[in-house]
């Protein structure tokens, strides 16, 4: 349907209904390198990539503001997180415009030995980096933004509570395209 239409919301819908496209898409974006881009495999997964990120019909969904994600990290992990360093996504990365919904998916993570709970918060800046699928997803409530991949962002701030959950708080900002 999205070829003979011509339109790339299709993808968006599949990638955001619970038919296992976006596992099968993401690892294999994030280990996109030079060397493997004559995998044909790779190289379909790279277009469609660029089509989600370049199509005309998605301009319409264009996001700048703030989003939400959480997840657990190792403490190693954590360890390479410090202000100032600099971060590249590799695979389209689900956020929320609303911390509560974040909230929800982080206490249905239980917190094992040396991982940690954290909460991102994005700042997007660019036109482009991000898409709001809200209305696209099969999920409106969940008012989620789809991060795409290699958009990069800085780390500002950084808290720690051991005693709540999340246990740490990591503020992004995106580096602005000149």
């Amino acid at each position: 349907m999205a070829i003979n239409e011509k339109n790339s919301i299709y993808l968006l819908k599949a990638y955001t209904a619970e038919t296992g496209l976006y596992p099968k898409l993401n690892y294999p974006t994030a280990q996109l390198h030079p060397k493997n881009l004559t995998d044909i495999d790779i190289v379909n997964r790279a277009f469609y990539v660029a089509i989600i990120a370049r199509h005309s019909n998605l301009e319409t969904v264009s996001y700048t503001g703030i989003t939400y994600r959480s997840m657990i990290i190792t403490s190693n992990d954590l360890e390479q997180c410090k202000i100032g360093t600099r971060m590249v996504t590799k695979t389209f990365s689900s956020t929320s415009k609303q911390m509560n919904v974040v909230l929800r998916f982080l206490h249905n993570n239980v917190d094992i030995d040396d991982q940690l709970s954290i909460i991102c918060e994005y700042e997007i800046l660019n036109q482009r980096a991000a898409l709001d699928i809200q209305y696209i997803s099969l999920f409106e409530g969940e008012q989620e933004v789809l991060i795409l991949p290699y958009s990069i962002f800085k780390i500002v701030d950084i808290k720690f509570d051991k005693n709540n959950s999340p246990q740490v708080e990591i503020k992004l900002k995106e580096c602005k395209l000149k």
